[in-house]
């Protein structure tokens, strides 16, 4: 019979399994990295082009390095993602861990073992910086109450990296030379094929500014195309054209173009001829496909929007190149010298009002869809049983 336990020996006990726990979590407490950037305590937003931001932590005890992953919150399934680390420096005896988070739009919750620190993000994708905004306190920027924070300055100097590949001296004779942006943000020299010139040049300052008290990096004028028309000085006549493209009127060159660079001609982050347009012309993307059912404009699939329309301003509507009856007789050219005559008899081809289309004159799209179709012919009706020709010839 085992010997029966006073009250004293049950408190004794449950003493020891209490001291025993608060041990155990206090040691998982410490067993847990500082994050250094994004710093905040709540929840933040990040307001970028790119879906990804950047985790720095540190670390001061080197034996917590083998231990240490940053992983993806776990979804219902049960899934995660382990995320490598990018780079591990270490000074004066600390270790600086940094990481790229893959983000999607909406919540991002990241934890960080030993010690389940959790950090949540939400991700805010844009694609002009007339989106942004800067001053929302709950929005990260690293660059808001400091140029470089004085512990990351410990290795992010004026310094090059010794891998980085350019030319120093000659880029010392540029006043507006700036390395210590290249050892944070030299994936925008590295990774894009097509560079802009100051990022190429790692000439920084040509286009940024250091703000009020050296705090923060702005841009040199208010507004963005003020900014790029200090070196694009002949675009500034775009202003000056009767139509003009809404990303031009506003100002803001970066809806399209990426400052820094992009995978595609003209630091465009897609390619120019058609899949750009249609990031915000969706109605359009039948046009520059295949479907079933429909026809597309043959020039659309080839030439794409561009060769119709201008991407910045034009005199004509549409920002188109030439009046519409001009520009299709440029490819149709059987149709040259036709005034009257198609499609039948005396149908007149201009010099008329379009009767569906008030205010407007008649032309080759009063009939015809320039774009594409679900008729033949590109036709804005079915041809059989003169449903194109109803829409206008429609007193009985």
């Amino acid at each position: 019979m085992s010997p029966i336990k006073s009250p004293k020996s049950h408190h004794i006990a449950s003493q020891a399994i209490l001291c025993f726990i608060l041990i155990f979590f206090s040691a998982e407490q410490l067993w847990c990295a500082t994050i250094l950037s994004p710093s905040s305590s709540k929840d933040i937003i990040i307001q970028a082009r790119r879906p990804q931001s950047t985790l720095v932590l540190k670390v001061t005890n080197k034996d917590e390095l083998a231990s240490l992953r940053v992983a993806t919150a776990q979804n219902r399934s049960g899934d995660f993602q382990v995320i490598d680390a990018l780079a591990r420096h270490e000074k004066d005896g600390i270790y600086y861990i940094h990481y790229t988070l893959p983000l999607k739009r909406g919540k991002n919750t990241f934890v960080i073992s030993p010690g389940r620190l959790e950090l949540k993000i939400r991700y805010k994708p844009v694609r002009t910086l007339l989106n942004i905004d800067f001053e929302a306190p709950e929005a990260f920027l690293f660059h808001r109450k400091s140029i470089i924070p004085k512990e990351c300055s410990l290795c992010h100097s004026d310094k090059l990296p010794d891998d980085a590949g350019l030319d120093v001296e000659r880029l010392k004779k540029n006043a507006d030379y700036s390395p210590s942006c290249f050892s944070c943000h030299r994936k925008l020299h590295s990774k894009n094929k097509w560079l802009h010139g100051p990022t190429a040049n790692i000439y920084c300052m040509s286009c940024h500014r250091k703000g009020t008290g050296n705090t923060k990096i702005t841009m040199l004028t208010g507004r963005v195309d003020e900014t790029c028309f200090q070196c694009h000085i002949n675009k500034t006549k775009f202003r000056d054209q009767k139509h003009v493209h809404g990303p031009v009127g506003t100002g803001d060159c970066t809806i399209c173009h990426d400052p820094h660079g992009d995978d595609y001609k003209f630091q465009l982050w897609a390619d120019g001829k058609s899949d750009l347009c249609v990031g915000c012309h969706g109605d359009k993307k039948r046009a520059i496909k295949n479907s079933v059912g429909f026809y597309p404009h043959g020039i659309v699939q080839g030439g794409g929007c561009v060769a119709c329309h201008s991407p910045h301003a034009t005199a004509y509507r549409f920002q188109l190149y030439k009046p519409i009856n001009e520009l299709c007789i440029s490819c149709h050219l059987n149709l040259a010298d036709v005034e009257k005559g198609h499609p039948v008899g005396n149908h007149p081809l201009k010099g008329k009002d379009d009767p569906r289309r008030k205010g407007r004159a008649l032309s080759c799209t009063s009939c015809h869809n320039p774009h594409g179709s679900n008729y033949r012919f590109l036709l804005i009706g079915d041809i059989l049983g003169g449903h194109v020709c109803s829409m206008c010839h429609n007193d009985g």
